[in-house]
């Protein structure tokens, strides 16, 4: 199941290598010509464009369709619909629902007792009145996410009543999830964030786990700024950790899939953040960095319903990790991206991109898309780790509207 926020397919097509034939389903409406001209040649294109899923279903059986995938979550709920009608390995639709949707997931997992924050639903089409109610029963600050989405998108943190009204006001789709404002556990260094995620394969029921991830500190106000694998995490914590993750997803009731658990650690210990029904987007290329593992072949074989195992954590010669640069929240337009050469003849930098033109318009509601510069690497160990993170952000200078504004409005879009 292809979609524009999926990766690049010839990204997709060189990381499953021969393991398995691609059939890419899509909506031709969401993509330009060129990318339809590209997906034809790297396999069959099953159009769902004005068409039903019993459509696409009898297409893909006519295809010996052998199993179904998604790498994001805006088709997870149609893949379960295909999947079920193929009779096929994948979630059920009601497990896939309670998945992309955060106020589902968040009530089956307290129903369930698995520790997360204090939380409260805000449905869609909340009057004033309703919004003034459910901000007087909120505990501030408060993080406020919308009910579906990804990658940090329109995340915002409120301090006080008014603010939360502010944000229920506008037209809210779906609806928010609005949780309590966790606090980072004591003691914990600041080159890298207070939590982490569990990057695990479920096949047949069965749950084991490849690798855990770190974090960098977020960018204002909850934009991801990259990943690390093998997480920095105590050693005695590690089993408390996957136990955790192993009766989150059992709660989810999760029973064929790569899975990404975000786990924040606090002063009361660790608490889910939520559950990802697919591999998280980035971890897969920091863990091939520095390992043997490809979670895309991995993938591929839990959905055509072949027993997956690990056993344990996959070995990691050295440290890899995906940096991204954001501008800061205020910031509406790029002006310059100086220092990219001397970071990139950095030891232990191994890509460095620039996501954004001079001149594009910023928004920090884009959340981790909106992301200025990615740095990709491996290095020897943590220490150097901490001090590579360092010497690139030394380098680089992003410059906006907000350092440079008689600059700003003399480049063109």
């Amino acid at each position: 199941m292809h979609h524009p926020n999926s990766y690049f397919p010839l990204e997709v097509r060189s990381r499953v290598e021969d393991y398995a034939e691609l059939i890419w389903v899509v909506d031709s409406s969401a993509f330009t010509k060129e990318i339809l001209r590209l997906l034809r040649r790297l396999g069959p294109v099953v159009d769902t464009y004005g068409r039903d899923v019993d459509d696409w279903a009898g297409e893909l059986a006519d295809l010996d369709t052998a199993g179904v995938v998604s790498f994001v979550d805006d088709h997870i709920v149609d893949a379960a619909l295909l999947a079920e009608r193929l009779g096929l390995r994948y979630h059920t639709p009601d497990v896939a629902r309670s998945l992309v949707n955060k106020q589902l997931q968040r009530a089956v997992l307290d129903n369930a007792g698995i520790p997360g924050p204090a939380f409260w639903p805000a449905p869609a089409g909340l009057d004033h009145t309703g919004a003034g109610r459910l901000a007087g029963l909120v505990s501030y600050p408060a993080v406020v996410k919308p009910a579906l989405g990804s990658g940090s998108r329109d995340i915002c943190l409120v301090r006080t009543a008014p603010e939360l009204r502010a944000v229920l006001d506008v037209d809210g789709g779906p609806g928010f999830l609005i949780e309590e404002y966790l606090e980072d556990e004591p003691g914990h260094e600041s080159w890298y964030a207070s939590y982490l995620s569990v990057e695990s394969v479920v096949s047949h029921g069965s749950i084991s786990h490849v690798a855990m991830t770190g974090r960098f500190p977020l960018a204002e106000p909850f934009r991801e700024t990259g990943n690390f694998i093998p997480a920095l995490c105590p050693p005695e914590q590690v089993p408390g950790l996957l136990s955790l993750v192993d009766a989150t997803i059992a709660a989810l009731g999760i029973t064929d899939s790569v899975t990404h658990t975000e786990i924040k650690l606090t002063p009361d210990g660790p608490r889910i953040i939520e559950v990802n029904g697919r591999m998280g987007g980035r971890p897969p290329f920091v863990l091939s960095r520095v390992s043997d593992v490809n979670l895309f072949p991995v993938a591929c074989r839990v959905a055509l319903g072949e027993p997956v195992h690990f056993d344990g954590l996959a070995p990691c010669h050295g440290v890899g990790f995906w940096l991204m640069l954001h501008a800061p929240m205020a910031s509406d337009r790029l002006v310059a991206v100086e220092g990219t050469q001397e970071a990139t003849a950095l030891t232990g930098v191994t890509d460095l991109r620039i996501n954004r033109s001079l001149g594009d318009q910023l928004d920090w509601r884009q959340g981790t898309d909106g992301k200025i510069v990615t740095v990709e690497g491996a290095v020897a160990d943590h220490a150097e780790l901490r001090a590579t993170i360092a010497r690139i952000g030394d380098a680089i200078t992003i410059t906006t509207d907000l350092d440079d504004p008689d600059g700003a409005s003399d480049i063109a879009p």
